[in-house]
């Protein structure tokens, strides 16, 4: 409800709820542009982002943006353990897939 704190807290909580609607519209439209068509219904999904794509990523982006990302995980527990949660399955993911060098 909001009315806690007033009118600011329902700015807040307006705009949270805003951002959760975009982000779910957001993810519909990125597994929507990655379906598989008809031309090729093998194919269980579209070809995915290159590994370290993150890399393309402006400098003072990731400093602002790393810290905002932990922050919000810290403010709500249960979206920053599925989101560490999906970095650490990233990381493993990413390890077994690297190509081993030498011999």
């Amino acid at each position: 409800m909001g009315v806690l704190f007033g009118l600011a807290n329902q700015v807040v909580l307006a705009a949270i709820a805003t951002g959760l609607i975009l982000i779910t519209l957001w993810g519909y439209r990125m597994w929507w542009q990655r379906r598989p068509t008809r031309a090729d219904r093998a194919a269980t999904l579209g070809a995915p982002p290159a590994r370290g794509a993150w890399r393309a990523v402006p400098l003072p982006l990731l400093i602002v943006g790393i810290p905002l990302v932990v922050a919000l995980g810290w403010a709500v527990p249960v979206l920053g353990v599925t989101l560490a949660g999906f970095i650490v399955t990233d990381i493993v993911v990413g390890l077994i897939r690297r190509p081993r060098g030498g011999a």
